[in-house]
């Protein structure tokens, strides 16, 4: 079939993806597994043919996630080229001459894993997925639901190397706020540069598609696209569910015909019910009058010069601002600084355990520490608690907060709520797995963020002013950003993976406890080569019991000497014991206050552990403070 776009509206199909998962059953794979089973094919081929008995006279492949690094979450990387072979074929078997197969390409969604190698990386993924839908039989590349900028234009770029006509859409993204349009403008700019056969909006709902069409129409003079959700999804008994009537979406998109759009279809929750009404109201009908002077609004670069938000840019370098309360102190000239953890137990209300550290306040520490949800056990609220102590008692706080615990929705959103409240540091950790609390049967680990790097990358985006969507922000968010060094008995490949922290935008680093001054000797010399600044961490082992249960691995990531053990060893007394470990201690930090940046003090398990700990922090120096 020939592709007439200005004297001819074309009628897409609807979801596939969704509707597979439905139909089949499988929800926990990706649809485009389907084309590798004969089983899979034949329904993906019926689904085909619904739509194309419905009136859709352009059919996507069932290949939108078929690109290496979403399938390789799957483990299925080394079946790409098959899957998206075989998909092309099911596709082009099913339209047999009576419709146009589209080679279905979604975006990489990378966000900030590290996927390393930049812009020309993104290229070569997008480009293998398309050479193996052209080998397949496509007519034509549908580039979908496109948000990132930085992903967008590699895909461009290398659809301009097929020879096939491209469809290029835009998705998941509104702009009902103003700072919202930037990236929106600027994939309009890279359509206006690239030039596309059709540019076109999809995975929105109809009304907010309608929003953004308007955008398009009045900068770009390309022929538009449409494809609508049924509706905004709801949750019904653990199922996504849309429930948007075919004949309320088909009345939302009359409004679409006069602004250009020539081809209708739709996405999720759409199925042949949708796109037979599509097909009812537009097939015959013909494309809408040219658009007088669109597409002068938006260049092939940013409004006003301004600069894009790539994922793959370096984020490491550079100067902060110093107004940033956590980083000011940082860079205050003062040795050694003086960091308390101080965890959020669930032993008690926050209230309480804010009361308890009075103390350690009045001796002059720098910064109270919070760590989320440490050993994988439940605690209360990191930020609660760090709110709470800084606004008690105007001592900065760092929350610790752990990629794997969260979705990236929640842990964006989580730290705009924490720089709203006034929190500027956060330590970038990637978290203890479930299975090492108490919550091991109910608790799964979420790999969106997949490290403590791409959350420190995520951090170094709100710098920026964008999300990792490549959504813009109303302003920056600046937040001092931190990481952990868990020397242990694997030094070597700890300190590579740190210097990919620092990359990734490390300020300054948290050790697991070093024990004895030879151990800190070893920590201090693998990290001498970091400008940032250092917190060797000190815990003080106030029995045998504690000693021996530390040494035995029970807490991942710390190692204790053995020679700090048998000291401990040599006294049969719990009393003496605790006067030994605290002596160990007591000795460690004084060495360290004459030889790093800082201190980082994790109390003991100890009914005295606020005294304690208070005891510490003047070895290192401080004083009472009146």
């Amino acid at each position: 079939m020939e592709l007439r776009l200005k004297d001819q509206i074309y009628i897409g199909d609807g979801a596939l993806g969704t509707r597979l998962q439905e139909l089949s059953g499988k929800t926990t794979m990706p649809p485009e597994s389907a084309n590798l089973d004969a089983a899979g094919r034949e329904l993906v081929g019926r689904i085909h043919e619904k739509y194309i008995e419905a009136g859709a006279r352009i059919i996507e492949t069932n290949t939108f996630a078929a690109n290496f690094p979403r399938l390789e979450r799957f483990g299925l990387g080394k079946e790409c080229e098959r899957i998206n072979t075989l998909g092309a074929e099911v596709a082009r078997s099913a339209a047999a001459g009576r419709a146009l197969v589209a080679g279905s390409v979604g975006p990489l969604d990378l966000g900030v894993t590290t996927a390393g190698g930049g812009a020309r990386l993104l290229e070569t993924h997008f480009r293998s997925q398309m050479k193996a839908l052209k080998a397949g039989g496509v007519d034509l590349l549908m580039l979908e639901t496109f948000s990132s900028p930085s992903e967008a234009r590699a895909a461009l770029q290398a659809a301009g190397g097929t020879d096939l006509p491209v469809f290029f859409s835009i998705g998941g993204q509104s702009i009902a706020r103003p700072y919202a349009r930037k990236s929106v403008l600027e994939m309009i700019a890279f359509a206006n540069r690239f030039k596309p056969a059709v540019f076109g909006v999809n995975c929105l709902s109809p009304y907010d598609l309608g929003t953004v069409l308007k955008l398009a129409a009045d900068n770009t003079d390309l022929p538009l696209l449409a494809y609508p959700n049924a509706g905004t999804p709801s949750i019904e008994r653990g199922l996504v569910r849309y429930d948007l009537p075919a004949a309320a979406l088909v009345e939302e998109a009359r409004k679409w015909l006069g602004a250009g759009v020539v081809v209708f279809g739709g996405c999720c929750g759409t199925g042949p019910e949708h796109i037979r009404a599509l097909a009812g109201a537009f097939k015959e009908k013909t494309p809408g009058a040219v658009r007088s002077g669109a597409g002068q609004g938006v260049s092939a670069g940013l409004p006003g010069g301004a600069r894009p938000v790539c994922v793959e840019k370096k984020f490491a370098g550079g100067s902060f601002p110093l107004d940033n309360p956590v980083r000011a102190v940082l860079h205050s000239g003062k040795r050694p600084l003086i960091a308390v953890e101080v965890r959020a137990a669930l032993s008690r209300n926050l209230a309480a355990t804010v009361a308890a550290v009075k103390p350690l306040a009045d001796c002059g520490i720098d910064f109270f520490n919070v760590p989320d949800n440490p050993a994988a056990n439940p605690a209360r609220d990191c930020m609660a608690c760090a709110f709470l102590l800084q606004q008690k008692y105007k001592i900065p706080a760092i929350i610790h907060k752990a990629a794997t615990q969260a979705n990236a929705l929640h842990v964006s959103s989580y730290l705009l709520g924490a720089a709203d409240l006034g929190i500027r540091g956060v330590l970038a950790v990637t978290g203890d797995p479930p299975g090492a609390g108490a919550f091991d049967r109910v608790a799964t680990r979420v790999n969106d963020l997949r490290s403590s790097i791409e959350l420190l990358r995520l951090i170094a985006l709100l710098r920026e002013g964008a999300l990792v969507n490549g959504q813009s922000l109303p302003e920056k968010v600046d937040l001092a950003a931190g990481c952990a060094f868990a020397h242990g008995g694997k030094l070597k490949s700890q300190t590579a993976w740190l210097a990919q922290k620092v990359e990734a935008g490390a300020e300054f680093v948290f050790t697991q406890p070093v024990f004895a001054a030879d151990d800190f000797g070893r920590v201090a010399e693998a990290l001498a080569k970091f400008t940032l600044k250092k917190f060797f961490g000190v815990m003080p082992l106030l029995s045998l019991r504690q000693a021996e249960f530390v040494r035995s691995g029970r807490i991942p990531g710390i190692t204790v000497p053995p020679e700090v053990v048998e000291e401990i060893a040599r006294y049969p007394k719990p009393e003496d014991q605790l006067k030994a470990g605290m002596g160990l201690a007591l000795a460690l930090v004084a060495g360290l206050a004459q030889s790093s940046d800082g201190i980082y003090l994790i109390m003991p398990f100890h009914k005295n552990s606020v005294a304690l700990t208070a005891d510490l922090a003047r070895a290192a120096g401080r004083k009472q403070r009146f």
